[in-house]
């Protein structure tokens, strides 16, 4: 990933880092986003958020949630990381519906840019739906969607290629009456 970062020769790129070294994925954030800088030209940069207002007190509303952690039910077709293994910068930009009683159980992760046995360990770090229905039982939430839906984050520098997923989850939520999304980014 180029030169190390630090100043200190003792320093080196162990991984994990050994006793005494530093750890070096501390400054991968900063590098990721140059990264993008750099390479992601091919799309309108957003000079405000385009919020909606929420129209429902929480506790009526209808929520589904959307993970980019590359997500799938148990038998469905996973992401494609064969072609990003042969083409790092590319990313699978198709989308997985996911049901709302996923669990650790029903659900796999694919995904070559972040460690999914830890998003499995504890899916509400990525994939929130059963904290959902918690909340749900409890009154907080209206109601848990039916549906929800997972893209793989990781897109490499031509953001067009997932306008077709964007529509698609955009318009099944629209049919089931979604009345809150819940994006969450890996």
């Amino acid at each position: 990933m180029g030169s190390n970062p630090f100043k200190d020769p003792a320093c080196t790129w162990g991984n994990p880092p050994r006793a005494g070294e530093c750890d070096p994925y501390r400054f991968l954030e900063e590098a990721i986003r140059n990264l993008l800088r750099a390479n992601v030209r091919d799309g309108a940069v957003a000079d405000e958020i385009p919020w909606a207002p929420v129209r429902k007190p929480l506790a009526e509303s209808r929520i589904s949630v959307v993970s980019t952690a590359g997500l799938n039910m148990k038998g469905d077709t996973p992401f494609d990381m064969e072609t990003e293994r042969k083409r790092p910068s590319w990313g699978d930009p198709t989308w997985r519906r996911l049901t709302r009683d996923v669990g650790v159980e029903t659900i796999e992760a694919n995904h070559l840019h972040i460690e999914t046995r830890h998003l499995l360990a504890d899916l509400d770090v990525c994939f929130p739906v059963p904290l959902l229905r918690e909340l749900e039982a409890e009154g907080v939430v209206g109601e848990v969607a039916p549906s929800h839906y997972s893209i793989m984050g990781f897109q490499g520098p031509d953001l067009r290629r997932l306008e077709p997923s964007c529509v698609a989850i955009a318009d099944a939520m629209v049919a089931e009456e979604v009345d809150i999304a819940l994006f969450v980014p890996v």
